[in-house]
């Protein structure tokens, strides 16, 4: 190996100079940052952080105590929860569990302690097996790798009075993200010619929706997200909702669905696993920028997304802005949309093909399953292999997302109350 230096990042895996060579599993066990590894598992020169983190083997991990992604390329990425002052649809700063705004990365920086670590649920049994505190890190053993039982779990880190202060989504996944996996698209301003015009915006999207589990065009499922909230749901093809799992491997409630018109930010993020739905959205979180830190308006946002310390995705992905979606429903806001006939009826869902798009769509074609949609008053699923509606990080209302609907002929460009839970489908974040 040239001599470079070769460190064990884990009980089956050696880095040497950034790449990762297989070993056996008998060597002694190392814990894995996943905050300085990226999608693939691959060694990071710097710390990445996020909301999601994804992990393919069998190990033990750590995770900082840091609030999303407000470390970025080793650095503190402040843009992440500081918004725009002077404006009445945006927060100025960002609210942590107790209300109080983020002003540093590291929770124990925001006057809060950290003394307790829990898995609340999981949708694989043994998926995680264990969580604790280890100074400013959040520590967990994953019992399976990838190849053998994708999953999702949640898990969250709690002060000494046992309120939950952040949480995050691990995702037992075979995905990697890799550049090789990513379809580009570029909108235009003339969607009928493909003519690439002043207002347009290449994204670079990634190949499945977040927490997906099973192999991308055949009958998964993935998670699920109110609009603004870093938390995930649950998704159709993990058990009932009764029976999600917690770390000993009995079945647990694991959601609450709540009525609510009061529920603050500082309430989702005390409270992950419940679901606050409500005809209008809850009246105290109608901000235009918690998913795209300068958002400010409904305009059709064509530029590239200013990640929050919410958003959902895995380092170095984000939710796009609302103009990817528009182009692709043929920048109509209507019933009609942009028609085509890439549905497919055996797997339930509908392809972005690079064929029929050629003149902006560069890559594999996309697959979009048809997952439905968790209703904003009851949090139950509805219209699943029917139709599915994926959020963008772009308001309409301070009430209302703008996401991308699609049924079997048209993919159309809509918006609805933030209470409904979605799909997310990430792209690279620039």
């Amino acid at each position: 190996m040239g001599g470079n230096a070769i460190t064990l990042v884990s009980s089956s895996k050696y880095v040497e100079a950034g790449k990762i060579y297989n070993i056996s599993r008998s060597a002694a066990a190392a814990v894995i940052d996943l905050s300085m590894v990226d999608c693939a598992g691959n060694a990071r020169a710097s710390q990445w952080t996020a909301n999601c983190y994804m992990a393919h083997t069998a190990g033990d991990y750590k995770l900082p105590l840091v609030y999303g992604n407000a470390i970025k390329d080793g650095a503190t990425n402040a843009a992440a929860y500081t918004g725009v002052t002077g404006n009445s649809n945006a927060m100025e700063t960002f609210p942590r569990h107790d209300g109080n705004a983020i002003t540093a990365p590291w929770i124990k920086d925001n006057d809060t302690t950290v003394t307790s670590a829990e898995l609340l649920w999981q949708d694989a049994e043994g998926l995680v097996t264990a969580v604790d505190i280890d100074g400013d890190y959040l520590t967990l053993t994953v019992g399976k790798d990838a190849t053998t039982q994708e999953g999702n779990a949640v898990v969250a880190a709690k002060d000494g009075d046992g309120n939950i202060v952040w949480s995050w989504h691990i995702w037992v996944t075979k995905q990697t993200f890799a550049e090789a996996d990513l379809t580009t698209i570029t909108t235009t301003d003339d969607t009928s010619t493909g003519t690439q015009g002043t207002d347009w915006h290449t994204y670079k999207v990634t190949p499945v929706n977040l927490g997906w589990v099973g192999d991308p065009v055949s009958q998964g499922y993935g998670t699920y997200y109110q609009w603004g909230r870093k938390d995930a749901f649950k998704g159709t093809g993990a058990p009932a909702d009764a029976n999600v799992y917690d770390i000993s491997g009995s079945t647990v409630t694991g959601f609450t669905y709540y009525n609510s018109t009061e529920a603050t930010i500082a309430d989702n993020i005390k409270n992950p696993t419940t679901f606050y739905f409500v005809s209008s959205n809850p009246s105290t979180a109608r901000y235009y920028n918690m998913w795209d830190a300068r958002q400010t308006s409904a305009d059709n946002i064509v530029t590239a997304t200013v990640k929050t310390v919410y958003d959902p995705s895995p380092a170095g992905f984000c939710v796009p802005t609302g103009n990817l979606w528009c182009y692709m429903a043929n920048g109509t806001y209507s019933t009609d949309g942009r028609s085509d006939s890439n549905w497919d009826s055996a797997n339930k869902g509908k392809t972005w093909s690079a064929t029929t798009y050629s003149s902006t769509t560069t890559g594999s074609d996309l697959f979009f399953p048809a997952s439905g949609v968790r209703g904003s008053s009851s949090g139950s699923l509805i219209n699943v292999g029917s139709s599915s509606y994926y959020w963008s990080a772009s308001a309409n209302t301070d009430r209302s997302g703008r996401y991308l609907y699609f049924y079997s002929r048209n993919w159309v460009w809509r918006s609805n109350n933030r209470a409904y839970g979605n799909p997310v489908r990430a792209v690279a974040e620039e």
